[in-house]
């Protein structure tokens, strides 16, 4: 038998809303026990020293390359950095140059993340090639493992198309991931409607552009049965538009970019093309307006969005660069910014990353109770420092984070009672 107990630990269960200082015994993979003095004689005991312990956090989307795209991310290098940022399971999700569209790549992905030390997950292509043409095997990609499907950053055009694919995953109970992305509206856009845009002579989306888009997503929801996931929902317009549709009833789920929270339009003025992301980074109003949805419950998951670049595919102009950037090791330091800075309590910051997208796929880790497996995360809350890319993990170093100032660093990662991030040495 392996045992480890924590001792004076911040014990954070956004689950149970618990957030109180106690200790967390671990046994063979397990959470044992959670209270005061629970440690046996032959225990490995870990003085947190008030440091955050809580779920290891669960992303919903992060994205690796083929396997023939030189130096780039892999699973190997994807898991380290999963680890690095206190994740303890990433959804593997497919992208027009790695669409997972089959179900043999499903299970090939699933096979060779398995000695991985995280737990990777994978998400099956909604439509070959992503093109929302022909609709993807879904059936037996579900079969083949993949936890829900999912259409990238393209919106299909055609409706018929679309009921067609809602109809389809109905069948199977699965999740439907679709961008929140007017097919007309958001066509060919690179940064959201604003003054500073239209200066700069950039082709905009308008945010009504994913009101409209998710109105009629949910209303083929609606008619179909189909479970919706509104993929990285980015304006307060969208988030009229999905408590409109829970209002309805429609079984309508979302997520939201972490840098959709973090950062606005501004951080974009300059044309960095490090800021070229997809969904553009919106208004002032508009982050304020996802925060507040993340408090009140409405986000559901909130995710890296990590999609790795290579140097060639960045280092061109704005309009012309392609969207993405590397982030995983930036999602939690990412959230608890937002709490220093007192617009999120640190309870609903960690849920959208914990607990919510955990009862979203039905997964065991996620909380901290008696039984469930222990994945966890240890947190120095307070401690300061400065991210760079280059040091990180990933085997890609585009960031739209490069050199920002963080306050929260991951201490430790544990997934299945195993330590595989392990910033210091511990009594």
């Amino acid at each position: 038998m392996t045992a480890i107990t924590f001792r004076n630990a911040r014990i954070v269960d956004p689950a149970s809303g618990h957030d109180a200082l106690g200790c967390l015994r671990v046994v063979d993979g397990q959470i044992d026990d959670i209270g005061d003095g629970i440690e046996q004689d032959h225990d490995r005991v870990i003085e947190a020293n008030g440091a955050i312990l809580c779920p290891a956090l669960i992303d919903l989307r992060a994205a690796i390359e083929p396997v023939f795209t030189p130096s780039g991310e892999t699973l190997d290098t994807l898991a380290p950095s999963a680890a690095a940022g206190g994740i303890g399971t990433v959804v593997i999700a497919p992208t027009d140059t790695m669409p997972i569209d089959t179900p043999e790549a499903v299970a090939g992905l699933k096979s060779a993340a398995l000695p991985n030390p995280v737990r990777i997950l994978i998400a099956g292509g909604a439509t070959q090639s992503l093109a929302g043409e022909h609709l993807a095997e879904i059936g037996l990609m579900a079969e083949s493992g993949a936890v829900f499907v999912a259409q990238g950053d393209r919106p299909i055009t055609d409706t018929t198309a679309l009921r067609n694919l809602f109809n389809y995953a109905a069948g199977f109970e699965l999740w439907i991931a679709v961008p929140a992305r007017d097919p007309f509206l958001s066509s060919g856009t690179v940064a959201t409607e604003s003054e500073a845009a239209a200066r700069n002579g950039l082709v905009t989306e308008p945010a009504a552009a994913e009101r409209l888009a998710i109105d009629r997503l949910a209303t083929l929801a609606e008619l179909t049965g189909a479970r919706l996931m509104i993929d990285r929902v980015s304006t307060a317009e969208g988030l009229d538009a999905l408590a409109r549709a829970r209002q309805r009833g429609i079984e309508i789920c979302a997520t939201a970019a972490v840098s959709n929270l973090a950062l606005n339009a501004v951080d974009a003025d300059g044309l960095d093309p490090a800021y070229r992301l997809m969904p553009p980074l919106r208004s002032e109003a508009d982050r304020r307006a996802l925060v507040a949805a993340v408090a009140s419950g409405q986000i559901d998951a909130v995710v890296s969005d990590h999609r790795p670049m290579s140097p060639d595919e960045k280092a061109q102009p704005f309009s012309e660069a392609t969207p993405g950037s590397t982030g995983i090791e930036i999602l939690l330091p990412a959230l608890l910014r937002l709490v220093h800075e007192e617009e999120l309590n640190l309870v609903d910051a960690l849920r959208p990353l914990t607990a919510g997208p955990a009862d979203l796929l039905g997964l065991s880790q996620g909380r901290l109770e008696a039984g469930a497996p222990a994945d966890l995360v240890l947190i120095d809350g307070d401690a300061p420092w400065v991210y760079d890319a280059a040091a990180g993990r990933s085997a890609r170093h585009n960031s739209t984070w490069q050199n920002r100032r963080f306050q929260g660093q991951v201490l430790m990662t544990i997934v299945n009672g195993g330590i595989v991030r392990n910033l210091r040495e511990w009594s």
